[in-house]
């Protein structure tokens, strides 16, 4: 009888353990969910804000052009692993009138199609002009707009699993100048 009453206490109390275990469990699946999805509405909020700012420098008359450098590739870095953090760009501008001949292609259905399309363009430099002459490409002008934001971590999921206060998020943002076209 007495060792039936152990028996009772020591599964009561096994209940007891996994019981709390998958309420730990649950609320640090919950929490990361929320976490989640703040940093999601932080990086489009983030995103919204940086394209409203490029947009407004690319069509405003006289803006300054800068050029993107051109990624050919991805080194997969030291571990050997493709993307993760220790990726390096590798950076190969001559192939870069091959890629816009490419995307230039596909605009249209057929090659024949070019010939509906209006040459008489005001944009500064448009996709008939790059058809023609993909070298142009170094003559493209973008605005450029980047921040990173500090999306801060909550307390279950800081002491429980990152073991960090707050997470970095950093977008960039590159516009087209379009020369005062509106």
């Amino acid at each position: 009888m007495k060792h039936m009453k152990l028996h009772e206490k020591y599964c009561c109390g096994q209940a007891a353990i996994e019981f709390c275990a998958a309420l730990l469990l649950f609320l640090i699946v919950a929490t990361g969910l929320l976490h989640i999805s703040r940093l999601a509405r932080a990086s489009l909020f983030l995103h919204a804000v940086l394209r409203g700012d490029a947009g407004e420098r690319a069509m405003r008359e006289g803006t300054l052009g800068e050029a993107p450098v051109y990624i050919a590739d991805w080194d997969a870095g030291a571990d050997g692993v493709r993307h993760t953090a220790d990726d390096r760009p590798l950076r190969n501008a001559a192939l870069l009138p091959a890629t816009l001949s490419v995307i230039g292609n596909y605009s249209v259905r057929s090659p024949g199609d070019w010939s509906f399309v209006s040459s008489d363009s005001r944009l500064p430099v448009s996709m008939i002009r790059l058809r023609e002459s993909p070298g142009m490409a170094a003559a493209l002008g973008f605005t450029h707009a980047d921040e990173t934001l500090r999306v801060p971590v909550d307390s279950v999921i800081s002491r429980l699993v990152y073991d960090k206060d707050e997470v970095a998020i950093r977008e960039e943002v590159w516009m087209p100048l379009m020369g005062g076209l509106y």
